[in-house]
C-alpha cells in the first residue's frame, strides 16, 4: 500500500509542475478571389484574377507563469506561426520571451513585437491573406514595425495609463552578407539597433495610443543613410460590447522597403447586431507617399484609397465565419493601380 501511494505521488509531480502551462492558438483560413488591374492600356499578367485557398496567419503557442512570492511572478511564452496551406512556418517565429512581473511593472527578454507593431493593428479587425482584404498596407512590416530580439519594460497601470520601452541591441541585428569574406556587411552598415516607445490609455471603453520607433542604419534606410529614420503613430477610439469606432494616423520616414516617406490615416467601425453577427467597415487613405531613392511620388500622385466592408458570424464562442469585400486604388493615369478582393473564411480559437 505504501509503495502504491509513493508511486501515485511521483506520477502526480510532473502534472503539478506543468499546471501553469497553457496551450493556445488560432487556426484560420479561407478562400479569396482577387482581381488586379493596372491602367497602362496593356492587357498583360499584371491584369489578373486569382482564386486561392489561403491561411489567415494561424498560430499556436505555449505560455506559463510561476509565482515566486507575493510581489513577483516569472512569466514565459513561446509562440509560432503555422500554415494550414502547408507553407513556411517555424518555432518561436512570433512573440517568445521570458520575464518577470511585479509591482514595478513587467520586464521581458526575447523575440518581441515593437510598440508600433503591437499598436498599429488595433483597428485592423480583418482576417485575410490578400493585402486588399485588410489594412495590410497600414500595418506593413518595416525596420520599426516588426519583431526583434529585445528587452522590454512595461509600467504598471496608473489610472488607465501604461507605457512601454523597447530596445533591440545592434549586436542582435547584424545583417548577414553572403558576398562578404566575413559573412557580414561592412561595419558602417551593420549597426541596426532598434528602439521603440509606446504610451496607452484605457478607461471605460475609451482608448488612445501613441507610439514611435527608430532603427539606426536599418535595412531599408537606403544609401546614403538618412540620419532620421522613424515612424510615429497616434490613434484613439471607443469600444464596448456593442460598438467599436476608432481612427489612426501614422507617418514613416526612411524605414520602408519601397518608400522614403509615407503618410496614412484609417477609420474603422464595427457594430454587434446580436451575440453572433458583427458588421464591420474600414477606410484607409495615404498621401504624400514618396518612392524610395528620390522625391518622385509613388504611383504618380503619391496617394492611395482603400475600403473594406464585411461581417463575422459566430457559430460558437470559439468558431467564427468571416466574409468581406475590399477595394484598393492608387495613383493616376498610366501609373494607376486597382485591385478588388472577396473572401470568406473560418477561424477556430483554442
Amino acid at each position: 500500500m505504501k509503495k502504491t501511494l509513493i508511486a501515485l505521488a511521483l506520477t502526480a509531480l510532473p502534472v503539478a509542475s506543468m499546471a501553469d502551462v497553457v496551450l493556445y492558438g488560432t487556426i484560420k483560413g479561407g478562400v479569396e478571389t482577387t482581381f488586379a488591374k493596372k491602367s497602362d492600356g496593356v492587357k498583360d499578367k499584371e491584369d489578373k484574377t486569382d482564386t486561392q485557398i489561403v491561411d489567415y496567419s494561424s498560430r499556436i503557442g505555449f505560455k506559463g507563469h510561476e509565482h515566486l512570492n507575493n510581489n513577483l511572478t516569472a512569466i514565459w511564452q513561446l509562440e509560432q506561426k503555422v500554415n494550414i496551406g502547408g507553407g513556411e512556418a517555424g518555432f518561436s517565429t512570433r512573440d517568445s520571451f521570458v520575464g518577470l512581473k511585479g509591482s514595478f511593472g513587467t520586464v521581458k527578454a526575447g523575440y518581441q513585437s515593437t510598440p508600433l507593431k503591437e499598436l498599429n493593428g488595433t483597428l485592423d479587425v480583418w482576417e485575410y491573406d490578400s493585402p486588399v482584404a485588410g489594412l495590410s498596407h497600414f500595418t506593413r512590416g518595416n525596420d520599426v514595425v516588426k519583431r526583434a530580439t529585445a528587452i522590454t519594460y512595461e509600467t504598471p497601470d496608473f489610472g488607465g495609463f501604461t507605457a512601454k520601452a523597447f530596445v533591440s541591441p545592434s549586436d542582435n541585428n547584424h545583417r548577414e552578407d553572403p558576398t562578404s569574406s566575413t559573412g557580414y556587411k561592412p561595419n558602417g552598415e551593420r549597426d541596426n539597433a532598434v528602439y521603440g516607445l509606446g504610451l496607452s490609455y484605457r478607461n471605460a471603453g475609451f482608448f488612445a495610443d501613441v507610439a514611435g520607433g527608430t532603427a539606426k542604419n536599418g535595412a531599408n534606410n537606403g544609401a546614403p543613410q538618412k540620419s532620421d529614420p522613424y515612424q510615429a503613430l497616434a490613434q484613439a477610439g471607443f469600444e464596448n460590447e456593442k460598438f467599436l469606432v476608432g481612427a489612426a494616423y501614422q507617418r514613416a520616414v526612411a524605414v520602408d522597403k519601397d518608400y522614403d516617406v509615407v503618410n496614412e490615416a484609417i477609420v474603422t467601425g464595427a457594430y454587434n447586431v446580436d451575440s453572433a453577427l458583427r458588421l464591420k467597415a474600414s477606410v484607409a487613405y495615404g498621401w504624400d507617399i514618396n518612392n524610395k531613392g528620390g522625391q518622385a511620388k509613388a504611383w504618380g500622385n503619391g496617394k492611395y484609397y482603400q475600403g473594406i466592408v464585411g461581417a463575422d458570424y459566430a457559430l460558437s464562442k470559439r468558431t467564427v465565419v468571416n466574409g468581406q469585400v475590399g477595394y484598393f486604388e492608387a495613383g493616376k493615369g498610366g501609373d494607376k493601380e486597382a485591385a478588388g478582393v472577396a473572401g470568406v473564411g473560418l477561424s477556430h480559437k483554442f
